[in-house]
């Protein structure tokens, strides 16, 4: 069966159907590979329309997907309808961001964002001031200032894959707290909380491990060794988190390998209904992804928190505290590594 036979047979179920995307892709390849391999044939008018026009539908699809999320939303309004919304506006903008109805996906978007902010529902809750992280040592030690916010991408990812894979809502200082019930806190760095909620303030790439922060980063080797040390660690403590809450992994930490090699092993059928904690390793950056209609999505949650734009969206791992699109992107030309947690 033809992929144009295919799409004329499923649609007939939901021509809503956003799995018809990958269908229409191929339609849409096939006939692009027909009009370049073979430019002087008669029949490529006819082609060259069915080419349109499949472009046109995967637009009106992903749209209605949109639309679809958005009354689910208004029926039910919860943390994961509002980023399935977010989801499938990424999905459109994506490749329709110069069409008459992306305004109305740019609004639903920015809607859903507001929604977020003023209702409970971002999901990296740390303090976006700088703060001390020296957990047992006085000042005069020199702090190891940060903001929470901006460093704690691994305890976004974790939190991230516990509420895709339980449904409850579970914030980054919730993951905090389960890891850090009952913290032993130096005399300065009660004195630095100053009433504030040590689970929101102490979050950084070591807590997992450690309670206060260690790490002072740095571009010397041995600043590096230490940086993958932690990434290391990272990963058995998203892993043991994650099982605290109830969700199991799938397994151990795959090895670091190509991008191309990591998604394709994340789309064999081993991982059929799992979510993703990925490991940029350049960047030592944490991606929560997982499987749609139409391939992998990876996802940092560490923007999804006051002043920032939402979750940062996209088909290659995102760093989304950067300030320009080309910066937040980190592209299919890293090594990575990931877990897998099954839904």
């Amino acid at each position: 069966m033809t992929a144009l036979d295919l799409y004329e047979v499923s649609s007939k179920a939901d021509a809503d159907d956003q799995s018809l995307v990958p269908v229409l892709r191929q339609v849409r390849e096939r006939a692009q590979q027909q009009l370049t391999q073979h430019p002087a044939e008669e029949r490529n008018a006819a082609v060259t329309k069915v080419r349109d026009d499949a472009h046109t539908e995967t637009g009106r699809v992903l749209l209605a997907a949109v639309h679809r999320a958005d009354r689910v939303m208004t029926g039910d309004p919860n943390f994961q309808h509002a980023d399935a919304i977010l989801l499938a506006a990424e999905a459109y903008l994506r490749e329709f961001a110069k069409t008459a109805d992306a305004a109305t996906v740019v609004e639903i978007r920015d809607r859903i964002i507001e929604h977020k902010m003023t209702h409970a529902m971002l999901l990296n809750d740390a303090s976006t001031v700088e703060c001390n992280l020296v957990a047992d040592k006085w000042y005069y030690n020199k702090p190891r200032s940060a903001v929470p916010a901006d460093i704690n991408c691994g305890l976004c990812t974790a939190a991230a894959v516990i509420t895709a894979v339980t449904g409850s809502f579970v914030t980054t200082a919730d993951v905090v707290r389960k890891i850090h019930p009952a913290p032993q806190l130096g005399d300065a760095a009660k004195t630095g909380l100053a009433g504030r909620d040590y689970a929101k303030v102490y979050q950084h790439p070591e807590t997992f491990v450690s309670f206060g922060r260690n790490l002072q980063g740095g571009s010397s080797m041995a600043d590096l060794t230490k940086t993958v040390a932690v990434n290391v660690k990272a990963a058995d403590g998203i892993k043991s988190v994650a099982q605290q809450f109830g969700v199991t992994a799938q397994g151990p930490q795959s090895a670091a390998q190509p991008y191309a090699q990591a998604v394709q092993e994340m789309l064999q059928p081993k991982y059929d209904g799992c979510v993703f904690a990925v490991l940029v390793a350049s960047a030592g950056h944490w991606n929560f992804a997982r499987r749609t209609p139409d391939g992998l999505v990876f996802v940092d949650y560490q923007t999804d928190r006051p002043g920032k734009q939402g979750p940062q969206i996209g088909t290659t791992p995102q760093l989304g505290v950067k300030d320009t699109a080309a910066e937040r992107d980190l592209g299919d030309r890293q090594n990575a590594s990931f877990l897998a947690f099954s839904l």
